[in-house]
């Protein structure tokens, strides 16, 4: 065997913990996080529409105390989508933590959506919007997925108490352009707020295929 057959040996049979996949080297820790995000989205089928930005009057500085309150926050956006039985098919999230520099913790969230009509039309679920929004409703200068993310503000809001009642608290918007956002909540990696992934929060984002070790 020669000598470069048994550099090549070597190298396949390392440990795959110590082991960098070939398309990854030379990519900064960011660039590589990134990269991979996007080709799980991709193989995965994630379709994300909407793009959240929680901020809590009472912020969390400990990563792992925020982690325990995700858990918390995703299931207050299920039950808002899904009142009763939660179906199988139901949308998936991304949860990312940030730090602000008064080392008080945001929260940026990646979620799929359902179809706005479905939404009020099926789903039993007592909803809180402005009267102003009822006044533009009846003049039609309100759509429907307005009325669905403010309804989403408020719920928020009323259930998640450290966020309060204040208009900087939820920043709901349409997802955009999806390697864009990919990029934005990992902008945290090019410090050292962060060690290797902590700013993913892996237990309550929809990762199959990191849960599943099929990476």
């Amino acid at each position: 065997m020669s000598k470069l057959n048994k550099i090549k040996k070597f190298e396949i049979s390392s440990s795959p913990c110590h082991f960098t996949k070939r398309k990854y080297r030379g990519l900064s820790k960011r660039k590589t996080t990134e990269k991979w995000l996007k080709e799980i989205s991709k193989r995965e089928g994630f379709e994300f529409k909407y793009f959240l930005t929680l901020s809590f009057y009472k912020a969390q500085t400990s990563v792992i105390s925020q982690y325990i309150d995700n858990v918390h926050i995703k299931k207050v956006l299920i039950d808002f989508f899904y009142p009763n039985k939660k179906p199988i098919n139901r949308i998936r999230f991304w949860f990312f933590v940030e730090r602000h520099l008064d080392n008080h913790l945001h929260l940026h969230i990646l979620m799929e959506g359902i179809d706005s009509i479905e939404w009020l039309s099926k789903r039993n679920r007592k909803i809180i919007i402005s009267k102003r929004t009822i006044l533009d409703i009846v003049h039609g200068n309100y759509s429907i997925e307005e009325v669905m993310i403010e309804a989403v503000t408020h719920h928020l809001q009323a259930y998640v108490l450290r966020l309060g009642t204040g208009k900087q608290g939820v920043d709901m918007r349409k997802v955009g352009d999806i390697k864009r956002r990919i990029q934005y909540v990992n902008k945290s990696l090019e410090g050292l707020d962060f060690n290797c992934w902590d700013h993913i929060d892996w237990e309550n984002s929809d990762l199959e295929a990191m849960q599943t070790g099929s990476i």
